[in-house]
């Protein structure tokens, strides 16, 4: 797999990881929750914690920032908060200035599609990719 798609790919999950959470607790969210169960919530589609995570909620997902970093995300169908695409991705990149050899998203998606195809990553057969734990 390319080094620097995984390097990528852990960033963001890690961001995903440290504010989804909090989010989800300020929202009385108990997780894991579905993809399905997330559009159901009734919460304010915009908001912000008491600790200060600005978010913002959509379709399957919800875009959040800290004020150090940014990360919109998609729930999978079973409350995954580890997928990912190469929009999204294309997203963190620029919404957080990382520097990576992928800073497009067509090199983002291609790099994507070669690690599918070697089996590094396995797509939901909606948007989502998931890391492949082999």
């Amino acid at each position: 797999m390319n080094k620097d798609l995984l390097k990528l790919i852990d960033k963001y999950n890690d961001a995903v990881k440290l504010l989804f959470p909090r989010v989800a607790e300020h929202l009385a969210v108990k997780l894991p929750i579905s993809n399905t169960e997330w559009t159901g919530i009734g919460a304010e589609q915009r908001g912000e914690t008491p600790c200060g995570i600005k978010y913002f909620i959509h379709g399957y997902g919800i875009a959040m920032n800290d004020g150090k970093v940014k990360v919109d995300f998609d729930l999978g169908d079973s409350g995954q908060i580890n997928g990912f695409d190469a929009w999204r991705l294309e997203s963190f990149v620029e919404e957080n200035n990382i520097k990576t050899n992928l800073s497009s998203g067509k090199d983002i998606e291609a790099a994507i599609k070669l690690a599918e195809a070697d089996g590094d990553v396995i797509f939901s057969g909606y948007i989502l990719y998931y890391l492949n734990a082999r």
